[in-house]
Parts: structure tokens; C-alpha cells; sequence
């Protein structure tokens, strides 16, 4: 059973995007997109609660996504994928840094979302 929650994940790599995309929708309803038109697409038919930003993007574009989500409300976390070059990069500003590793992602929707991932079920409200 799926949370209800949404979470965009864009990436240029399409096999880091598939995987990211397999993991969390194993827990949450996943979406993804592999270029910045196919993102802009989504973003302005859909609300997402938590968009990743992969590593594989630029910050201009991770810098557009957030542009793209600015005035939403209630405005959807960003996660910035920290990868092993840029592990102490400067996050974009209103984003959360987090390293590749996949369970370290999960963990990270789910904190956010307020799910509790061995109990599967959301530990508060929105």
C-alpha cells in the first residue's frame, strides 16, 4: 500500500532516475522526469509535497525547479543529492542536502513526510 504523499524526482541520469524512482515508490507515489521541459510539464499540472533535485543537475536548473514551485502552497521540500564530487557543495537555499546513498534518500521523504517507515504509516499530519 502506497502513501498518498507525492514526490517528483528529476534527474538527467535515467538509470539513477528509475532507481531513485523504483526505491521510493516502493513507499510513496513517485514521479519522474529526466529533462527540465518534461519537469516544467509535470510541475504545472501536479503539486508534489517533496521534489528531488538530483546531482546530475545544474544549479541554474535546480534553480529553475525552484522557481517553478516558489509560489505553490503548501510549497513542496526540496532534497538536493549531494554526490560523492560535491559531498560539501553549498546546498541552493530552501533546500535539504542529502547524500546519494539510497536508504539515506528514503529516510529522508520520510522524515519529511512524517512517515514512519517500519510501522508504514504516517507519524503526524500535514
Amino acid at each position: 500500500m502506497h502513501d498518498h504523499s507525492q514526490i517528483l524526482v528529476v534527474s538527467r541520469d535515467r538509470l539513477l532516475l528509475q532507481t531513485r524512482r523504483l526505491i521510493l515508490g516502493t513507499y510513496f507515489e513517485v514521479e519522474a522526469a529526466g529533462r527540465m521541459s518534461e519537469a516544467g510539464s509535470i510541475l504545472s499540472k501536479r503539486d508534489f509535497d517533496v521534489i528531488v533535485l538530483c546531482d546530475t543537475l545544474s544549479e541554474s536548473e535546480c534553480r529553475q525547479i525552484a522557481d517553478l514551485v516558489r509560489d505553490q502552497r503548501p510549497q513542496p521540500r526540496l532534497i538536493s543529492l549531494l554526490g560523492p564530487g560535491n559531498r560539501y557543495k553549498s546546498a541552493l537555499t530552501g533546500t535539504t542536502p542529502v547524500t546519494e546513498a539510497p536508504l539515506e534518500l528514503l529516510k529522508e521523504c520520510a522524515d519529511v513526510l512524517g512517515f514512519d517507515l517500519h510501522g508504514k504509516q504516517r507519524m503526524f499530519s500535514n
